[in-house]
């Protein structure tokens, strides 16, 4: 019988240290990670614990590691592909810079670390695109250093903050592309240039294609600052530009711009843009700053110029400016004459390279110039390129002496499409004699839809 009581004893014991053990144990969880969300599990958890930065295994629960900086301990964390890690808010130091290379579906997350890169950079990198695939990046403030994404495919950066730093966030091509990229809800403070599109270097392409900058803030404040710039040979195309504001002119008054376009932007969209600057005495102030090899975006609904600046658009080298509602002209256009009744080779007016831009209007000018021979007659031909690459019906117009002529509505009523898209207008024309002393032109002022 006392043996029984010993056992009851021993037993009732052994369990209340157990429970004593769990429950002290889930206080410090709850203490330790009270601010960490349990939407998901977490393969680490690294926190700043009396000057020692740790590594908590989200498995096992224990600490797998202890190190003097984050560097050492993301270093430790990030060994293999598909790892999900928390770095707990505080103020850490990764003075020797981050590097993940060729890591695929890696996530670090946090709410709120501070992280000072000591002029160094943290760097998302592949050797190429494949080995860097699906990396994100989220609440995290990074300062004293830049973010750089390197040769990598798909790449999140959400809910950052980059300060007091040359650059912010640096896009670069080394071996490969950098495609597909997604900035979101991000604030630039007080960074130099905030979003770089480097120009490619190595073996690195031309293509940033299908990024997309949504929801982000740029605060402006040293001379000669830049909110997005798009560096020559770079090409940052079929992306997305939306909900973005850029504050200039509050701090320094010089050299400021929004967008720098010295690379190619074709078929980037811009949306509910705004341009805001505080400068009372702008200098060099620009929204939006063309160099002489740019090639711009398509300029959607919602851009806002507010406040004192230099100019709007700066565009010394009258680069195409594309947007919604926007003009164009292409003045004489020399159109061969095929001769014997064959027309000659055509050409393509209002055709927008790589843009599927439409025209919904246009007037048509047609000069004939030169000495008709005695029989001659000469026919210009019109046909309506439509979206889908087919032609309209034609349009000949027929001249017997020199002229000139401007198209009217009943003309293009003749082949104007039911339902389509106009795309650009195919001219070429004909005699019927075997050599022409007559030479034609066409001139086209229209506007895109």
């Amino acid at each position: 019988m006392k043996t029984v009581k010993s056992f009851t004893k021993y037993v009732a014991v052994f369990l209340s240290g157990v429970l004593i053990a769990s429950l002290l144990w889930n206080l410090n969880q709850f203490l330790l990670f009270k601010d960490i969300s349990y939407t998901e599990d977490y393969d680490y958890v690294i926190y700043l614990d009396a000057n020692a930065v740790k590594v908590k295994n989200g498995t096992t629960g224990r600490i797998d590691f202890i190190g003097e900086n984050l560097t050492q301990a993301i270093d430790y964390a990030l060994k293999s592909d598909g790892l999900k890690v928390f770095i707990k808010s505080a103020e850490y130091n990764a003075s020797s810079g981050i590097n993940l290379k060729n890591l695929k579906n890696v996530r670090i997350t946090s709410n709120g670390a501070k992280i000072n890169l000591g002029g160094n950079a943290f760097i998302i990198k592949g050797e190429c695109w494949e080995n860097s695939k699906h990396v994100s990046i989220e609440g995290l403030t990074l300062f004293n250093g830049s973010l750089i994404i390197e040769n990598s495919f798909m790449t999140t950066v959400k809910n950052c903050i980059f300060a007091d730093s040359d650059n912010g966030i640096i896009l670069s091509n080394t071996n490969g592309w950098t495609e597909c990229t997604k900035i979101e809800d991000c604030y630039f403070e007080n960074v130099k240039r905030g979003i770089v599109f480097r120009t490619p270097d190595g073996n690195g392409t031309r293509s940033y294609a299908n990024t997309e900058i949504k929801r982000c803030y740029f605060e402006l404040m040293k001379e000669n600052s830049i909110g997005v710039h798009v560096e020559p040979m770079s090409d940052f195309n079929e992306g997305l530009i939306q909900n973005v504001r850029i504050w200039m002119g509050g701090v320094s008054e010089t050299n400021q711009t929004g967008l720098f376009v010295e690379g190619s932007m074709l078929n980037t969209l811009m949306q509910d843009i705004v341009f805001e600057s505080f400068a009372n005495n702008p200098k060099n102030i620009y929204g939006i700053h063309f160099g002489p090899g740019g090639e711009g975006p398509i300029l959607g609904h919602g851009i806002v110029f507010c406040g004192n600046l230099t100019e709007k658009i700066h565009n010394p080298f009258k680069r195409w400016l594309y947007g919604v509602g926007g003009s164009f002209k292409v003045e004489n256009v020399s159109i061969s004459l095929g001769v014997d009744n064959g027309y000659g080779a055509y050409q393509e007016i209002g055709l927008v390279t790589h843009l599927s831009l439409s025209i919904y209007s246009f007037n048509v000018k047609v000069q004939i110039n030169g000495q008709f021979s005695t029989q001659e007659t000469i026919v210009v031909r019109f046909r309506l390129k439509l979206l889908d690459d087919s032609l309209s019906e034609d349009l000949e117009m027929t001249f017997r002496n020199a002229t000139t002529i401007w198209l009217d509505h009943n003309d293009w009523l003749k082949i104007w499409p039911n339902r389509n898209i106009i795309q650009s207008l195919i001219v070429d024309a004909k005699t019927n004699e075997n050599t022409s002393k007559v030479t034609v032109a066409v001139s086209v002022y229209g506007q895109y839809g």
